[in-house]
């Protein structure tokens, strides 16, 4: 458990060059996984995720305002947030469209390999104390949480906010937070400094950044990022209607060996990270033979409701030359990952089986 008071903020946050930077405008980059030792990733090595330029924002000038379909509208200081009852939450955060690259033929968006997924201790505030604070109304239907960052999109005049809006159990569970501390520092500013919201489980897209304003609302909402991007659209499918991402696939990736490493036939230890927003992984097997045989990997931590498992398997190489290897995990729903990704317009959700190539040679 960390402290509910971070240390006061720093207005500009340094890029870490270990990052792999996919975009540098808007900045996105993936987290350099191969160096992810422990369940916690560093801040500075965390992926970043951003839909329109980073805004930088004062601590004592940040007002977050609450209205909507309320009984009691507010507006919230970061001092006055800080003094509310806390809670922290180890949770693993992972962008929709990590793996984008993986399919053929290519979706339109960020070209993510597999990297785009990090996992830290939050601390803030239950969402659910702050909407008691203002008074549900009883019509209440969706709470809509909006960014600062803002900018233009082709669909829509002017520019508009990064805003997602949540359904009223997941915006009223208690693990579902505003955090202003990650890992037991002031949140970062590529990470939503003053505050984010935090929603475990979900596809990072749910875990606005930048929060200005929390609005309940009678309605279905339809913004933008609500119902144009952060979609799984088909239309190859003839599929008219589309359903807004919400609760992370089963997934799990090797990290050791990485792609194209040489090693030799010596018994070697095959590493890996494994996460479900469903529910806790059960299982990993890992293969050398395409599919034909898996070997059941060992769990080197133990289960977390919101949080990836370590885990490794004992791997003895057969052959010399190329040689493909497979991880997949199974969660306690019993739900595995796909051989093929599904494909969709945008490139969303994409938990098929990883599959990397490393070079065996004929040295011990």
């Amino acid at each position: 458990m960390i402290s509910s008071r971070p240390r006061r903020p720093t207005p500009v946050d340094a890029v870490d060059p270990r990052l792999v930077v996919v975009n540098a405008d808007p900045f996105n980059a993936e987290a350099p996984l191969d160096e992810q030792m422990g369940l916690i990733t560093p801040n500075p090595t965390f992926y970043v995720r951003s839909n329109f330029n980073i805004p930088r924002i004062d601590a004592a000038e940040w007002r977050l305002r609450i209205e909507g379909t309320v009984e009691r509208p507010l507006t919230l200081s970061y001092d006055d947030l800080l003094a509310m009852p806390s809670r922290t939450v180890l949770v693993t955060l992972e962008c929709a469209g990590n793996g984008r690259s993986g399919l053929n033929p290519p979706a339109s968006g960020e070209p993510w390999q597999y990297h785009a997924v990090s996992t830290a201790e939050w601390t803030g505030v239950p969402l659910a104390a702050l909407l008691e604070k203002a008074g549900l109304q009883t019509r209440t239907r969706e709470i809509v949480v909006e960014g600062q960052d803002r900018g233009t999109v082709a669909t829509r005049e002017g520019e508009i906010p990064f805003a997602r809006a949540l359904n009223l159990a997941k915006a009223l569970h208690r693990d579902t937070i505003l955090a202003y501390a990650m890992n037991g520092e002031v949140l970062p500013v590529h990470h939503g400094f003053p505050a984010r919201l935090l929603v475990p489980g979900w596809y990072g897209m749910a875990s606005v950044k930048w929060v200005r304003q929390i609005t309940a609302i009678d309605h279905a909402f339809d913004g933008y990022y609500q119902v144009e991007r952060y979609i799984m659209a088909h239309p190859e499918r003839g599929e008219t209607h589309t359903v807004p991402l919400s609760t992370m696939r089963v997934r799990s990736l090797i990290t050791e060996p990485v792609q194209g490493a040489g090693i030799g036939r010596a018994p070697y230890l095959v590493r890996g990270l494994a996460w479900s927003g469903e529910a806790p992984v059960a299982r990993v097997e890992v293969s050398d033979d395409d599919g034909a045989t898996w070997t059941q990997a060992t769990f080197t931590s133990d289960p977390k409701l919101y949080a990836w498992r370590r885990w490794e398997c004992a791997w003895q190489p057969r052959t010399t030359g190329q040689v493909r290897l497979q991880s997949r995990a199974f969660d306690e729903t019993g739900a595995g990952q796909p051989t093929e990704p599904e494909w969709n317009r945008l490139g969303y959700a994409n938990n098929a089986i990883q599959t990397i190539e490393v070079s065996v040679g004929d040295t011990a």
